[in-house]
């Protein structure tokens, strides 16, 4: 039986609650995953950007090779612009039309309770 003013040493844990040496290292656990987490991350979106880049790179290459002027036949009309800016033109128009396809839109429900959602 102890006393409230006695002074004797303790084991950790003695009273049921773990220890401090033990939270610190599963703090430090945590965060060590954590910053590894981070870290892949950061590397990812390194190595998405340096392939956007080089994409990049080829493509300005490529229409700056290409600078003679073409035959354009719009549907009313006849144009002969710089193949530069039909290229130019086609790439934002593909960019414009990738991002509207692979864009995520509103998910759909089916019949899931708010049990399973928490759950998950």
């Amino acid at each position: 039986m102890r006393r409230e003013n006695d002074d004797t040493p303790r084991e950790p844990g003695d009273d049921g609650t773990t220890p401090p040496a033990v939270e610190d290292d599963v703090a430090g656990k945590a965060d060590r995953n954590h910053l590894r987490e981070l870290q892949r991350q950061r590397q990812g979106r390194v190595v998405r950007v340096i392939i956007a880049l080089a994409i990049l790179g080829v493509l300005i290459v490529f229409i700056v090779s290409n600078s003679q002027e073409v035959d354009v036949d719009f549907v009313f009309f006849t144009r002969r612009p710089a193949l530069i800016w039909v290229m130019f033109t086609c790439a934002i128009l593909g960019g414009v039309v990738g991002y509207l396809i692979g864009r995520p839109g509103k998910q759909i429900r089916l019949h899931r309770s708010r049990k399973e959602d928490e759950r998950k």
